[in-house]
């Protein structure tokens, strides 16, 4: 025979408190704001990551998925840029000579960084190499650079490599995103709101980096993303995860929605940095077309 429950105390939540949860719960306007939409249908029916960030506040505007720590590839190369300028490490005019091919080994395994942008036996200064996202002078700009200051530019952006940089390639590596760190998408916009902030009101030295972004978009490695009439500052990457046969792709920059300047970070699960680059131009036309 079935027991008869006696009814307790209730716990059932005030109204008034209901209604002061729906209203001011994070999630709760993420899945009610205009950009949270345009953002999730951007992403529709991919296993992409999104995470789009309030410059000026820091606030979370929209989120889509959750993603993993994972390697970050080329869009660290903005942050070590910024932070070797600003202590003149590299000045905007610095050239290097890239003749594409590039090797680094470490221990017993060796990575092939061989350049892909279209453009080979040509000297970059600042600003091209970081819209060719140029691996060679980005090893270069790693070998001006000490191991603990290495550590220490991820560090002031919030970033945290997994050990510090015994060796000139284990440094070269981590500078270029294949190795040594993880990062999560939410932690790159983290970074990338930080950086958008200080060329917000940077000296003339980092005109390199906030120009070399842009034109990443424009004509650059980033060129997927570019949407007529809009001005987009961003940065793609590929690499792949320890142990991973398969490569994933990034994209974090910057545009303007609705007056404010917001940080978009997409992450590719299995993809490249245009795959991301090409989701971040869905969301940028969607939004200019709200």
């Amino acid at each position: 025979m079935q027991q008869k429950r006696t009814a307790g105390p209730s716990t059932a939540l005030p109204l008034s408190v209901l209604l002061t949860l729906l209203l001011f719960s994070p999630l709760t306007l993420a899945a009610e704001t205009p950009l949270q939409a345009t953002l999730s249908s951007a992403l529709r029916s991919t296993p992409a990551v999104g995470v789009l960030v309030d410059v000026s506040s820091g606030r979370l505007l929209a989120t889509v998925n959750r993603g993993e720590a994972s390697t970050p590839g080329s869009i660290l190369k903005p942050l070590f840029l910024a932070a070797a300028l600003e202590q003149r490490e590299i000045l905007p005019q610095t050239t290097v000579f890239c003749r594409r091919s590039l090797y680094i080994t470490d221990q017993s395994r060796t990575w092939n960084m061989a350049c892909t942008h279209p453009q080979s036996n040509v000297a970059f200064a600042a600003r091209e190499a970081l819209a060719y996202s140029c691996n060679n002078y980005f090893a270069e700009l790693a070998d001006r650079i000490a191991p603990q200051q290495a550590t220490a530019i991820l560090a002031h952006y919030g970033l945290v490599p997994l050990h510090p940089p015994q060796s000139r390639e284990q440094k070269e590596l981590l500078v270029l995103g294949v190795e040594g760190i993880l990062v999560s998408p939410t932690q790159m916009a983290t970074a990338y709101r930080k950086l958008a902030l200080e060329l917000d009101h940077a000296a003339a030295p980092l005109d390199a980096v906030r120009q070399g972004l842009r034109d990443s978009v424009s004509y650059g490695m980033g060129h997927d993303a570019t949407v007529p009439g809009l001005e987009i500052a961003g940065k793609t990457g590929t690499a792949s995860d320890p142990g991973k046969s398969w490569s994933h792709g990034w994209f974090a920059g910057t545009s303007y929605q609705d007056h404010q300047e917001v940080v978009l970070v997409i992450y590719v699960p299995r993809g490249n940095g245009a795959d991301a680059a090409r989701l971040a131009q869905h969301f940028f036309l969607a939004a200019n077309h709200r």
